[in-house]
């Protein structure tokens, strides 16, 4: 045992420093005996001094003793290991996230699928250790990641998620919750949670809720949307229609989201614009101490045993001595007469950094909430307010500044919070304080620009609606007036969010000029989605023809004529996903296409063009559509060595830059599995 002895706090060691300087005072301090033995004989020095050296020693040696037995205590001498076992939390959760096209409604900024990953990539800062899954589901349920311990591995993959790689359209809730139930069980845990991030659920996931609720499984709802709802945007520009040729709304049943959390003991949160409560569904999710289990007896800890209580003791009689000599006593008396002083909590950055240089550090490590507490600057702290999502906050303190980056932020805040004219009235008094400031002046432009075609949409729809509801009796509209698909305000504010952070040392959030880029479209964008808006298109006459056959005359209520009529909807829904899926299929594929700048070729001209390719690179030329000069040669590299390494590096550029790939394809293969196998409906 004596081989591991070690000390577990070996700076106590440095105090011992202090004696050899209190016996040099010491030393010092005899001097002045010696100095009158020089002046005055030896036999009257003896009646003139008060005492003599030798009763002065021993206080002496016995302070230095204490002094080594109290350093070596603090130190923690420790030589002993006591066994201990470690425990982990097996807590499984599960995160299922609905891909159907619905989840691409605007009423949510941009859209409902980008607000249900920003607040999945919260949970998952949040939710602390355990296992976690990922699932994606419309008309079946796909696991995107299994149960890890790692959560940057599901937050990862989080991007590629969207509705053109689900390989069947359609809503089956219960499918997710009897999946995410199953990978709960494949863990190993006794139990678990179940958060679906939905908009809508299919009849029956209540009961599937239930069932997993019965097995141990909590099942909790995040629903994304807005009671109004909003059209869905398609990739080549046109809206998603039903087979009547009506504009889709999708809207959120609130109600019918909230039974599904009540029957599966769950909590149920909306993420309707506001900022949801994540905290409840992070209290549910939180750690249970039921499920942490101890590790194996190989992985357990050791902790050492600290004996320098044991050592203290040894103190206690040298205490008694100077309590004797009434030493302690006077340190008493010395500490009560001491004036009281102010207890403040010290940290050792604090020793290093100002509060403002702190809040700067946390600025930049990601952690705005606490930068917003501990920064003094006003300019500072609402530049971490607004990075921390308290628009509100950030005016509050950018609204004394008397710069024009003040009164910029200012603006910035004020449209984060949708208040635009006030926005611009802000950015109007930025320029009066500097009038080349090329940031207000982009913003103000984009939301002066936006206010614009949102009144001509209102116009543009209320002579449409007009018109509607002269051939429609009922006077029933099935679209929405949009709520500014286009929110150029917001796409700048989302640039404004990392200026804030990186100018906040300067009192400075300028967002450059993305906000102007943000409302107007890329160039070629609806060329290039043509094929696919022409593939619906098709597919779309004839879900018409599908649903017109359905129909019904007024007045008869022939069982047989209503299973066919609503057989024939089904068909007509199901077309219509599926022709979604091909088209946002076709259009993403011919949008990388067009972003690669690389067309389609024969295989005898793609043989050519890499012959081609290959002779450039063995001339030292450099390859089209490739700025700046071709790549340097390697030392001790043959002619025949670089001409292939420049032929891979051709074959390598080629390779479409599509992570979704992946996914995509995975999906439906596992679903052609399925469809062959005699289970279905998210079981294996």
């Amino acid at each position: 045992m004596m081989a591991e002895f070690q000390f577990l706090r070996p700076v106590w060691l440095t105090a011992l420093l202090a004696l050899p300087l209190f016996w040099l005072a010491l030393r010092a301090d005899g001097g002045l005996q010696r100095s009158w033995a020089r002046a005055v004989d030896a036999h009257l020095l003896r009646h003139l001094l008060a005492g003599s050296a030798a009763p002065r020693r021993w206080p002496v040696m016995l302070l230095s003793l204490g002094w080594i037995i109290a350093c070596l205590a603090l130190a923690g001498p420790a030589w002993e290991k006591l066994p201990t076992p470690l425990y982990r939390n097996q807590a499984a959760r599960v995160i299922a996230l609905e891909l159907s096209p619905s989840m691409l409604a605007a009423d949510l900024k941009p859209n409902r699928l980008t607000r249900a990953r920003f607040a999945i990539r919260d949970l998952l800062d949040t939710l602390g250790d355990g296992q976690v899954a990922l699932l994606g589901y419309a008309g079946d349920a796909f696991v995107v990641a299994p149960m890890t311990d790692d959560a940057a591995t599901v937050r990862n993959l989080l991007g590629e998620l969207e509705p053109g790689i689900m390989p069947v359209g359609g809503n089956e809730t219960a499918a997710a919750i009897r999946r995410g139930v199953a990978l709960v069980h494949q863990s190993g845990s006794r139990g678990g949670e179940l958060i679906l991030v939905c908009d809508t659920v299919s009849g029956d996931a209540d009961v599937a809720a239930r069932e997993a609720a019965q097995q141990g499984v909590r099942v909790s709802v995040l629903a994304v949307g807005t009671a109004e709802g909003a059209p869905v945007s398609l990739p080549q520009g046109d809206f998603w229609k039903d087979s009547k040729g009506d504009i889709v709304v999708p809207r959120v049943d609130a109600a019918a989201l909230r039974r599904v959390a009540e029957a599966g003991g769950g909590q149920y949160v909306a993420l309707d614009g506001g900022n949801a409560d994540l905290a409840v569904l992070r209290g549910g999710a939180a750690a249970d101490p039921t499920q942490d289990v101890q590790t194996p007896p190989g992985t357990d800890g050791a902790q050492l045993r600290d004996r320098g209580p044991w050592l203290a003791l040894l103190l206690l009689p040298l205490a008694l001595a100077g309590f004797r000599r009434g030493w302690f006593v006077a340190l008493l008396l010395a500490a009560g007469l001491a004036p009281p002083q102010n207890a403040q909590a010290l940290e050792w950055r604090d020793l290093w950094q100002r509060a403002d240089q702190q809040a700067w550090q946390s600025l930049q490590e990601g952690d705005a909430a606490s930068a917003a507490a501990v920064a003094r600057d006003p300019q500072l702290r609402g530049a971490a307010k607004f990075r921390a999502g308290d628009a509100a906050g950030a005016a509050a303190d950018w609204a004394p500044g008397t710069s024009a980056d003040a009164a910029y932020n200012f603006g910035n805040a004020l449209a984060r919070q949708q208040q635009y004219e006030q926005a611009i009235a802000a950015w109007n008094e930025a320029l009066r304080r500097d009038p080349d400031h090329a940031d207000a002046k982009a913003n103000k432009q984009a939301v002066e620009d936006w206010l614009r075609q949102q009144q001509q949409q209102k116009s543009t729809d209320g002579k449409d609606g007009a018109s509607k509801d002269q051939q429609d009796p009922s006077g029933a509209r099935p679209d929405q007036p949009q709520q500014g698909n286009q929110d150029a305000s917001d796409a700048a504010q989302q640039a404004q969010d990392a200026s804030a952070g990186q100018d906040g040392q300067q009192h400075d959030g300028k967002a450059g000029q993305q906000g102007e880029a943000a409302q107007n479209g890329q160039p070629g964008a609806q060329s290039q989605a043509e094929d696919a808006s022409r593939t619906a298109g098709e597919t779309q006459q004839g879900q018409d023809k599908a649903g017109s056959a359905g129909k019904a005359k007024p007045g008869e209520h022939d069982p047989g004529k209503a299973d066919a009529a609503e057989g024939a909807q089904a068909q007509a829904s199901a077309q219509q996903q599926q022709a979604f899926r091909e088209a946002m299929e076709k259009a993403l594929r011919e949008g990388r296409q067009g972003k690669g700048g690389q067309a389609a070729q024969e295989p005898d001209k793609t043989d050519k063009a890499d012959k081609a390719a290959a002779a450039r690179a063995v001339a030292g030329q450099p390859q089209p559509g490739q700025p700046g000069q071709p790549s340097a040669a390697v030392p001790g590299e043959t002619e025949a060595e670089r001409e292939q390494r420049q032929a891979v590096d051709q074959w390598l550029q080629r390779v479409p830059d599509d992570p979704g790939g992946l996914l995509r394809r995975k999906f439906q293969l596992e679903y052609e599995r399925r469809q062959r196998g005699p289970q279905r409906g998210g079981r294996e």
